[in-house]
């Protein structure tokens, strides 16, 4: 594949660059000093080591952007690190040009040891139980705004697949979460955006499945668009029953007090064995959409907080007739005294 003028940048343009870090694939370097037409935010330069470059991959994701409207690319900028451009040196694909993670991505504080601490606010920490997250300086992420979150992710999945990209490796370190003072203001931004596939092309790295985020047997070898759902649900699943074997979690029953009928109903669809019975990223987008509508609508009394036994009330919607009502407690969900649904500590 060729690439446009304005999918290929030479590194001489690139102006004075800052390091940040070091990966096993390259160096990752702030750009304070190059603007782009077409990209209105910071922009990092990530260098690849010797070796770890497939650039006929890379053409295809930068070109997808390309494509793109305008309404889509601004999403695409805005939650994910998607490749904007490739960078040349004397003739050769040396890197890419990506967004660079905003600082609301970023946790900033002191660490359990007392040190200063920057740290990507990973989505594993979404796992961990409130006591676990007090102790590493994380802030308690509430019921609400982890249904924008989930939500959050579903659109730029559902972004991606109507793009003909298969994202692939989603585990607990590519994609990062924020928070904000709001009752459901919270985000999520994918990262490793490099190693997505567009279909009908090879990717630039072979594509993965992390341990404990593996889809069913027969297709780790191929990663799709089913996969994707299927990786996406273990992330709602462990997201929204965080605590003990969160990070491992498969059972759906484990929100079962969280999800009603409709999501209970989807969870278990995205973990058959059939993909073609899973539902798409746009439906669990939409899903979690009218979900926090309907909870958004319901404005919580300021009262104490129960015990931590009693359970969150079950997401507004249809109910099925057949359901036997979940028992409460086993999500550990108690109600500050603002009215807010926290994880228990403990």
């Amino acid at each position: 594949m060729s690439l446009s003028a304005g999918e290929l940048i030479e590194k001489s343009q690139l102006g004075q660059l800052e390091y940040i870090a070091e990966g096993g694939q390259g160096r990752i370097y702030r750009c304070p000093s190059l603007r782009l037409r077409d990209f209105a935010h910071p922009v990092a330069y990530k260098e690849f080591k010797s070796g770890q470059l497939a650039s006929s991959g890379l053409e295809a994701v930068v070109a997808v952007r390309t494509r793109m409207n305008d309404r889509d690319r601004d999403l695409l900028d805005t939650h994910a690190t998607w490749p904007i451009r490739l960078v040349r040196d004397q003739g050769r694909v040396v890197g890419l040009l990506m967004p660079l993670i905003p600082d609301s991505f970023v946790q900033v504080g002191r660490s359990i040891t007392g040190s200063a601490m920057r740290k990507e606010r990973e989505i594993q920490y979404l796992f961990l139980g409130a006591a676990r997250c007090a102790k590493l300086g994380f802030p308690l992420v509430n019921l609400h705004q982890r249904f924008a979150i989930c939500e959050g992710l579903a659109r730029v999945f559902a972004l991606l697949h109507a793009h003909n990209v298969v994202f692939g490796d989603l585990n607990a370190k590519n994609a990062l979460f924020r928070v904000g003072p709001g009752r459901q203001d919270a985000d999520v931004m994918l990262v490793d955006c490099d190693a997505v596939r567009v279909r009908g092309t090879m990717s630039a790295v072979p594509q993965l499945n992390t341990p404990d985020w593996e889809p069913p047997a027969a297709e780790r070898t191929q990663l799709t668009h089913q996969t994707d759902v299927y990786k996406y649900a273990l992330f709602v699943l462990r997201c929204l029953s965080p605590g003990t074997n969160a990070s491992t979690a498969r059972d759906p029953r484990r929100v079962s007090n969280v999800l009603d009928a409709d999501g209970q109903a989807l969870l278990s669809a995205s973990f058959s064995q059939t993909p073609a019975q899973r539902p798409s990223a746009e439906q669990w987008a939409s899903y979690f959409a009218r979900l926090r509508s309907s909870s958004g609508a319901q404005t919580p009394s300021a009262a104490p907080a129960p015990a931590a036994t009693q359970a969150p009330p079950v997401a507004p919607g249809r109910q099925s007739s057949t359901a036997t009502p979940a028992p409460a407690g086993p999500s550990g969900w108690v109600r500050t005294p603002s009215g807010e649904w926290v994880r228990a500590r403990g």
